[in-house]
């Protein structure tokens, strides 16, 4: 992750930006864009000619903004949610429609631009993202061979010649091929940055369900081992006393005694390790979350003096980290401690303000630290958290 310091605090808005629907507007706009450049030319074009004039002008200005707004609108199910969804035939029939009557009518008069075609390739180039790569191939070679030859049909039914059917000169040619190739490209571009932000951000939701289930596997073994051990041994210990039970009352009465305490001994060490207070290795519990926090998208800072290990801390440690990750969307995390007196600091942004306080989690800590001399402390300031607890004693 990387290393440089967040800016100040009052620099910060007031609000943490969300990248993953920041992103989702970067393409949904994007889309938008080519849409309307591959439209403006032609927009312009048919309010200035002088051959389209009364209704056939109103018509096709009408038209142009009929397919950009249609396709711009099933944009949004391109890049809506986790996946592609697939779009209605009646996304693509309207369009077809809507674009074979603009074609004639802007083209329905001899020397009409081939620009005009730009228009309803801007909305294919659109539409055709809802194919497979191979499909959306095949999307725009169809279209480009049905414009072409609607055009073409249009010319000759008009009175035309094809003689003038592409331009002649370099600019022209180089600009329509420019748009051409450059609007498939640029929104294949565009649908293929959506998904790779998807799977980053579900690569990252992975990492942080791992973290979660091997901290769960790690408790499950600590409990393993303590009630695997105890449980077999008070078996051993209950099926002694009950052969002895007839031969021999009393050492069979200290036997159950013996198993008693083994009782005892295992629910006083499970109770032990459900509160946090078996010795945990607080370097060991820094590792930990820092996996955890960065799986999840936040920026870690440690420092931590190496002298520094009491299990105590540790427990505040990992509560700090269940806490961050329920109750808050954190960019950046602190982890700071002393030796002198021995204490922990973690830090944390974009807490949620309807989390921000005291939990049970937190007050049951803090009974804890308070029962061995030690305190925690937590304070809220906008949308940054700040934990301290100090041990008791000397580390």
């Amino acid at each position: 992750m990387p290393s440089t310091d967040p800016p100040p605090r009052e620099s910060r808005p007031a609000r943490r930006r969300d990248s993953f629907a920041m992103t989702w507007r970067y393409n949904l706009v994007s889309l938008w864009m080519y849409l309307g450049f591959g439209s403006l030319g032609a927009l312009t074009n048919a309010a200035v000619r002088d051959d389209l004039v009364g209704w056939r002008r109103i018509v096709v200005v009408l038209l142009i903004a009929v397919v950009v707004v249609w396709a711009g609108y099933w944009c949004r199910l391109l890049i809506h949610g986790r996946s592609r969804r697939k779009m209605p035939l009646v996304a693509h029939g309207v369009t077809i429609v809507a674009a074979a009557v603009f074609v004639v009518l802007a083209s329905w008069e001899p020397g009409a631009p081939i620009g005009y075609l730009l228009v309803p390739w801007a909305a294919a180039a659109v539409l055709g993202l809802d194919f497979s790569r191979r499909g959306y191939l095949v999307w725009l070679v169809a279209w480009a061979g049905g414009l072409l030859g609607l055009r073409a049909v249009v010319t000759l039914v008009s009175g035309g010649d094809l003689t003038g059917f592409f331009p002649h000169d370099v600019a022209g040619i180089y600009v329509l091929s420019f748009f051409a190739i450059f609007l498939p490209s640029a929104a294949w571009f565009q649908l293929w940055v959506w998904e790779l932000t998807i799977d980053v951000r579900d690569a990252g939701v992975t990492r942080a369900e791992l973290a979660r289930v091997r901290e769960r596997l790690r408790f499950a073994a600590d409990l393993h081992d303590i009630q695997g051990h105890h449980l077999q041994v008070l078996a051993l210990k209950t099926e002694l006393a009950e052969r002895l039970i007839d031969r021999d009352p009393d050492l069979a009465r200290a036997t159950i005694h013996e198993a008693q305490e083994i009782a005892r001994t295992a629910l006083e060490e499970t109770r032990t390790l459900a509160q946090g207070y078996r010795q945990v290795s607080l370097r060991d519990e820094i590792v930990n979350a820092a996996s955890v926090l960065e799986a999840s998208g936040a920026m870690v800072r440690v420092d931590v003096p190496e002298d520094l290990d009491d299990p105590l801390l540790a427990t505040a440690l990992r509560e700090a980290t269940t806490n961050i990750l329920r109750h808050s969307n954190a960019s950046v995390v602190e982890i700071m401690g002393t030796l002198r007196p021995p204490s922990l600091r973690v830090v944390n942004d974009g807490v949620l303000a309807s989390h921000i306080g005291g939990g049970s989690g937190l007050g049951s800590l803090a009974e804890r630290f308070a029962a061995r001399g030690g305190s925690v402390e937590f304070s809220a300031a906008g949308d940054r958290f700040t934990l301290v607890a100090t041990a008791g004693g000397t580390a």
